[in-house]
């Protein structure tokens, strides 16, 4: 009688485990997203607020995030529009320039606007080409990584240039930080997931591996193929 209800116990306490863990991976990221969104709304269409109630009121409280987003959005198009003409440009490299002076200011504003443009560049140069596997930190041991361009470079061994990809190895779970690596291209095997999916199983520390992760027997042993855009005949 005894060893049957530690035993039913047991099982309790596994099934509220199980059901609270589960429970975390919906209301934790879910959490994180509204930090992260109201955050960003308070660092941007929350700074104009005060004036959508002055220009549209009497507004009813639900409606001013939404009227001061949808203002936000109006400036921000006024101004990438003056950003895009002579005029304008040379009014900002001005004021850009100005700001060089400025220690502290010229620090942030430099920075901000790297990863501004870093975040929205929709260039293929500029973005992950494609996730690979390569052997890293040493052979026979393997990484993701992502292929972020083609050099050629000199072997010391028979002065000949050879390509190779330069790819990024990011570490877990933060993708933000890695190693560049120069990697000769018969030695980059193709993932088989997309660059999406890739980054999902590094941030999950490889909890989420997608189907259809790694080479595929017709694709073993040969080089993944990146086109630039400048490259297409």
């Amino acid at each position: 009688m005894v060893t049957r209800k530690k035993g039913k116990k047991k099982t309790l306490r596994d099934i509220m485990r199980r059901r609270l863990f589960a429970g975390l991976v919906v209301v934790v990221p879910a959490g994180i997203t509204i930090m992260v969104l109201r955050f960003l709304y308070d660092l941007t269409a929350g700074r104009l607020t005060p004036i959508t109630k002055l220009l549209v009121e009497p507004l009813p409280d639900y409606i001013v995030p939404i009227g001061s987003i949808l203002f936000l959005v109006i400036v921000t198009y006024a101004i990438g529009l003056v950003a895009s003409v002579v005029i304008g440009r040379k009014v900002i490299g001005l004021a850009e320039m100005l700001l060089e002076y400025v220690p502290v200011v010229k620090t942030v504003y430099g920075a901000s606007k790297q990863a501004v443009q870093i975040l929205s560049e929709q260039d293929t140069t500029t973005n992950f080409q494609s996730a690979v596997i390569v052997d890293f930190p040493r052979p026979g041991m393997k990484a993701l990584a992502f292929v972020t361009g083609k050099v050629q470079i000199e072997v010391a061994s028979d002065n000949t240039a050879r390509e190779h990809y330069s790819v990024f190895i990011p570490t877990t779970p933060n993708p933000t930080s890695g190693y560049l690596e120069f990697v000769p291209v018969a030695s980059v095997e193709p993932s088989g997931i997309s660059v999406e999916d890739a980054i999902k199983s590094i941030m999950s520390g490889g909890l989420i591996i997608p189907d259809g992760f790694g080479p595929s027997p017709d694709t073993s042993g040969k080089p993944v193929v990146v086109q630039h855009e400048g490259d297409a005949e």
